[in-house]
């Protein structure tokens, strides 16, 4: 029996050895050619300037098409109508996008994200009260690493359909405060105490000029609005700085930092 199978495998090679060897050098040169075209394709200096993510999404998408063009021309050799595989694959594809159809709205939006750019991976984002630092943008995900380390996965759908607040997007971003005094601190000696605090902060520029006035009348004191500007990475550090060091000032300027008091009376009887 083994003999025989062995036999009939051998005739049929040597009966049809010029269709077989057309066959074997197809398989093997469009195999090569696909990894040549690809490999190409990779290196050309358009794809170096795109984006990580558009980059792999192009390519897997080109070496899809390649292999899928490779795949028909073996299957005609190999004698299977092309009709009857395309509507096959017709089928196949409609199948598969009915079943995706939420996984395909997250793919089309992870293209809008890519080409408008609203953040970018290590911004510090907010979006549906969640905020953190952009960690990766991936075909149908985004991942955002929250202050607190918690990893959270927002599908881009959602993403592309909210409101995007980017606190990282520009290179300097402004802080603001509100500082209080009494009603009885002089209030041209609380604002020289701030300004002094601010013009010499390293971390604070002086452009755009800070701000230091004002700006109500509360219950129980007086505010000041203080408005400086800061790199992007400094504006925790100049932000706790200013707290820290305007308390030990008016403090040592016997500045009074006023609180909430109540008057409690009793009557005897």
């Amino acid at each position: 029996m083994k003999d025989r199978i062995v036999e009939g495998i051998r005739d049929f090679f040597v009966d049809n050895s010029p269709g077989v060897i057309k066959f074997l050098i197809v398989l093997v040169v469009g195999y090569l050619a696909i990894r040549l075209l690809t490999y190409i394709f990779g290196k050309s200096k358009v794809m170096k300037k795109l984006d990580p993510t558009i980059f792999a999404l192009i390519s897997g998408l080109v070496r899809f098409f390649l292999y899928v063009a490779y795949l028909i021309i073996i299957l005609s050799l190999l004698g299977i109508p092309m009709t009857t595989f395309i509507a096959m694959l017709s089928a196949l594809g409609l199948a598969i996008a009915l079943a995706l159809q939420g996984n395909l709205s997250n793919f089309a939006s992870t293209l809008m994200l890519l080409t408008f750019k609203p953040f970018k991976v290590g911004d510090f984002i907010e979006s549906q009260n969640n905020i953190g630092t952009v960690k990766d943008i991936q075909l149908l995900f985004t991942h955002i690493l929250t202050p607190e380390n918690k990893k959270i996965i927002i599908p881009n759908s959602e993403l592309i359909n909210s409101r995007i607040t980017n606190y990282t997007s520009e290179e300097n971003r402004r802080i603001d405060f509100v500082f209080s005094a009494s009603y009885d601190d002089d209030v041209e000696e609380v604002k020289d105490i701030i300004m002094e605090i601010v013009d010499k902060h390293p971390l604070i520029l002086k452009e755009p000029l800070p701000v230091v006035r004002l700006s109500g009348h509360a219950l129980n004191s007086l505010d000041y609005d203080v408005k400086v500007w800061g790199h992007k990475d400094n504006f925790w550090s100049i932000k706790y700085d200013m707290y820290e060091q305007v308390r030990a000032e008016f403090l040592k300027r016997n500045i009074t930092i006023p609180y909430s008091q109540h008057t409690l009376w009793m009557n005897e009887r």
